[in-house]
C-alpha cells in the first residue's frame, strides 16, 4: 500500500511514517529518480527472502512529472511511504489520489502557538548579536520544539532582513538557511536536525 504524508509538519509526518515501517526500511531520494525507475520501486520484486519491501520515498513532488505517475502504482505489494513538505493543491494527480480509496493519504499541518513562535524568533535575533546565548536557549528548548517549525521562522526573519537591507551577509544567511533547509528534508540529518541548527547559529558571525 502507498501511504502519502504531507505538510508543513515534516516531523510528524516522519513519526507517522516509522509507525507504518518500523526501524528496518529502504530509503529513497527522489532527485536521482527518472520515470523510467518508478517500476522496478513500486512493483519490482526484492532480492531478499520476501517479495515485500518497506520503502521511504522523499520528495517525490518536487518532480511534478513523478508524482503524476503515482497513481498508476496504488496495486503495489510493497509498503510504500512519500513524504512530501508541500504539494500544489491544484494539481489534478493530488485530487485524484484525493478521491482514491486504494492510497493512505494525510497532510500534517503545524498548529500555530504563538508563544512558540516567538520563542524562534527571539532565539534568532539572540543569534545574531550573541550566538552563545542563542545556543543555550535552543539546546534548553529541543526536547520540545518542532525544528522544522523552527527553521521556518528563522528563515522568515532572515528573509525580512535582506528585504530591508540587501547586504552580502544577509544574503549569505539566507543561501544558508536554504541549504539547511534542503539537507534536513532529504539526508540522514533528518534523524537529527537540531545539530544542523546549533551548527548554524555557531558559524552565523562568519557568514
Amino acid at each position: 500500500m502507498i501511504h502519502l504524508f504531507y505538510g508543513e509538519d515534516r516531523l510528524k509526518s516522519e513519526q507517522d511514517a516509522k509507525k507504518i515501517l518500523g526501524e528496518d526500511y529502504e530509503v529513497i531520494d527522489a532527485d536521482n529518480l527518472e520515470i523510467s525507475d518508478l517500476p522496478t520501486i513500486f512493483m519490482g520484486t526484492s532480492l531478499f527472502d520476501t517479495d515485500t519491501r518497506k520503502i521511504m520515498i522523499k520528495g517525490l513532488a518536487e518532480k511534478k512529472e513523478l508524482f503524476d505517475e503515482i497513481e498508476k502504482y496504488l496495486d503495489t505489494p510493497h509498503e510504500i511511504v512519500i513524504l512530501e513538505n508541500k504539494i500544489s493543491g491544484t494539481w489534478t494527480s493530488l485530487k485524484n489520489l484525493k478521491k482514491c480509496d486504494k492510497i493512505d493519504l494525510k497532510e500534517n499541518k503545524v498548529e500555530v502557538d504563538e508563544s512558540k513562535k516567538w520563542l524562534s524568533f527571539n532565539i534568532y535575533s539572540d543569534a545574531l548579536k550573541n550566538p552563545e546565548k542563542a545556543l543555550k536557549a535552543l539546546r534548553l528548548n529541543e526536547e520540545t520544539e518542532d525544528p522544522y517549525a523552527m527553521l521556518g521562522a528563522w528563515a522568515t526573519s532572515a528573509i525580512k532582513n535582506l528585504k530591508m537591507n540587501p547586504n552580502k551577509k544577509n544574503r549569505a544567511i539566507v543561501k544558508e538557511l536554504a541549504k539547511i533547509d534542503t539537507l534536513m528534508k532529504t539526508t540522514n540529518f533528518s534523524n537529527n536536525p537540531w545539530i544542523l541548527l546549533e551548527s548554524f547559529i555557531l558559524r552565523i558571525k562568519t557568514l
